[in-house]
């Protein structure tokens, strides 16, 4: 059995500084897993998608895609834009993780969550801890 899938969605609006810090410290907290990055920029119109276009193309993510949510319907609908983008192959994730970008997951918290998940099958929602303020 292969390891399960993870898709991470971070939605943006006009934070792209905070954004690409919150993906830098989800692509460190999942190590590990096979899984893709997708953040949403929830119509900022401030350049916020081209910078973190660029930030992510000069590094080197292939893993994490940017993409345009059309129009900011709000949180919920952003991170539905980036929930159905699903997997860059078009295949559906095993599990979805939606971080705020202004939360900076620790190193190995999104594998424990998984981890969780997958000895606990009867759960279907797990969160993460949250520290500081």
């Amino acid at each position: 059995m292969s390891d399960p899938t993870i898709l991470t969605i971070i939605l943006n609006y006009k934070t792209a500084e905070m954004t690409i810090k919150s993906a830098e410290a989800a692509r460190v907290a999942m190590q590990g897993l096979p899984g893709e990055i997708v953040i949403v920029d929830n119509d900022s119109q401030d350049g916020s998608y081209d910078a973190i276009s660029a930030h992510v193309a000069d590094a080197g993510w292939a893993d994490t895609r940017v993409i345009q949510s059309g129009r900011n319907g709000g949180y919920g609908a952003g991170n539905n834009v980036g929930i159905k983008a699903g997997m860059a192959d078009g295949s559906r994730p095993d599990y979805v993780y939606i971080l705020n970008s202004d939360a900076f997951p620790e190193k190995g918290a999104i594998c424990a969550l998984v981890r969780h998940l997958e000895n606990h099958p009867e759960v279907g929602f797990a969160g993460s801890e949250i520290h500081g303020s």
